[in-house]
């Protein structure tokens, strides 16, 4: 069972949760200053951290901790009934990181801008965790799909 694509599913969601350490959250440019949000903390664009605006949440730790729980999820094959439900638990964590990583971003921005004009770029870590939510909810279905199969195999004996 552990072949199954649900696993699959899983563990590419859990490799976009480890690749958003990766790559920047969003990009700031204000004047000649670059400023980058990264879920390990809030940078100056030569890597030194901005000591006035740190993150309120530590996103670092709590992306790497769905990550490993995706991990976790997929080992978990042999009680479905708990893979779903821990997998259901893993994507509202992930839309709550979603929802904290635009609050954050726009208090960054609203912090940047009291010095000047802010352009800002967004980048792939900003998308990731919708990314990871989609596959998990892919492999949510499959372990349903799994689920009634068996039951129906069940109902023939």
């Amino acid at each position: 069972m552990f072949q199954r694509k649900q696993t699959i599913f899983l563990l590419l969601a859990a490799l976009c949760g480890l690749l958003t350490f990766l790559f920047p959250v969003d990009t700031f440019t204000r004047g000649e200053q670059t400023f980058v949000f990264r879920t390990t903390g809030f940078f100056t664009g030569d890597g030194t951290e901005v000591v006035d605006a740190q993150l309120k949440i530590p996103f670092a730790a709590v992306i790497a901790l769905l990550a490993v729980l995706l991990v976790v999820v997929a080992f978990l094959y042999k009680n479905r009934v708990r893979q779903v439900r821990l997998a259901g638990m893993v994507n509202l964590l992930l839309l709550a990181v979603q929802v904290f990583f635009f609050i954050t971003d726009n208090s960054i921005r609203a912090y940047l801008e009291q010095g000047g004009e802010v352009v800002n770029r967004y980048g792939l870590s900003a998308i990731l965790p919708l990314v990871m939510a989609g596959f998990v909810l892919l492999a949510i279905r499959g372990i349903r799909k799994d689920e009634a199969l068996i039951k129906s195999m069940d109902r023939l004996r």
